[in-house]
């Protein structure tokens, strides 16, 4: 009976172990594949994707557009209010207001698309002041909607700033003159 050890046979333990874990990982067959992240492989694209579910819980998919911080797909629960996905995108783009100056009007459009076809619909539309107010029920989101968050600032009034940048346009324009007809003599 043979009865060498690993020291006998050439190496370290550490040799033998290291020599087992590469010949358990070369016989191993076919690629390993991680457990499936929502439905990610499904956009296809580079827009910025965010999962906000537990494990196995149904979800929707949801576009996201226009002035939040935050937009993109979001693959979020189905029994997500309008209100919280707007949280989850950063919120509607509030500003401290200037003195003299009128708020900014915001105004959130959910759209769903029609079945048979690719043409999508107009669901839902308000003010955010009046969804604040809660005089907008919310519609229930489903797979595939888009929502739209339009910030149309109000028309500012000719300022100092404005007044400053036209003498400065006028002022270049005058020493640009004055450069070339004291070339030409």
């Amino acid at each position: 009976m043979c009865s060498r050890t690993l020291y006998q046979v050439g190496g370290t333990p550490a040799v033998w172990e290291a020599a087992l874990v590469l010949v358990l990982l070369a016989a191993s067959s076919g690629a390993a594949y991680g457990q499936a992240f929502g439905r990610v492989e499904e956009t296809k694209s580079n827009v910025a994707y965010f999962y906000h579910a537990k494990p196995g819980e149904a979800t929707v998919q949801i576009s996201v557009w226009g002035t939040v911080p935050r937009p993109g797909i979001y693959e979020v629960p189905d029994t997500t209010d309008l209100d919280k996905l707007l949280t989850m995108a950063g919120g509607a783009p509030l500003k401290p207001l200037q003195e003299d100056r009128d708020a900014p009007e915001i105004t959130v459009r959910v759209y769903r698309p029609q079945t048979g076809n690719e043409a999508k619909s107009k669901i839902f539309e308000a003010k955010l002041e009046r969804m604040l107010q809660g005089d907008a029920p919310y519609p229930s989101l489903r797979d595939n909607d888009i929502v739209v968050v339009e910030t149309v600032k109000p028309d500012e009034p000719f300022g100092w700033q404005d007044a400053l940048s036209v003498a400065s346009s006028l002022g270049s324009l005058t020493l640009l003159a004055i450069r070339i007809f004291s070339f030409r003599r």
